[in-house]
């Protein structure tokens, strides 16, 4: 008897992989995907039968309202990057969510969604090449540190 017929009187077989499987994020800070973070968390999502969220979290300054209101019109590139990977995704059966944080802590408001959504996965994508040192580093800290849910890294 496996552990889920123990709990519910059937076998883990006869559930969906969709009722089961919770989602998959991949999360990246305002510069484009990276190549390998990519197609992990399309398999990933695709295997299990899970939600994929792609999300962009993009800092906003404290500085003034018009900085601000100038970052939502902004990121067109990104924008279209994630539209297509969307579209990708679908197209190989995943259900898909796009998300956006602007937010003047976005790896925190990311892993609140985390937290909110019950992510299992969360990729974390950005294109290293594209990002500071030191935001990717702060990132990393935070995410390693706080997040409630599996974390997969680029390698190096």
């Amino acid at each position: 008897m496996s552990v889920g017929s123990a709990v519910t009187g059937r076998s883990t077989a006869d559930v969906p992989a969709s009722a089961t499987a919770r989602p998959v994020m991949l999360l990246t800070c305002n510069v484009p995907f990276g190549a390998a973070a990519v197609r992990v968390a399309v398999d990933a999502a695709s295997e299990a039968g899970a939600e994929l969220y792609l999300c962009d979290a993009i800092p906003l300054g404290f500085s003034s309202y018009i900085d601000q209101m100038a970052r939502r019109f902004g990121e067109h590139d990104n924008r279209r990057e994630m539209d297509g990977l969307a579209r990708e995704a679908r197209a190989r059966g995943v259900r898909t969510t796009q998300m956006v944080f602007h937010n003047p802590r976005p790896i925190a408001a990311a892993l609140e969604v985390c937290r909110d959504e019950r992510i299992g996965l969360l990729v974390f994508g950005a294109d290293r090449a594209r990002l500071s040192r030191l935001t990717y580093r702060r990132a990393m800290h935070r995410l390693r540190r706080d997040a409630s849910c599996l974390l997969w890294i680029a390698p190096s």
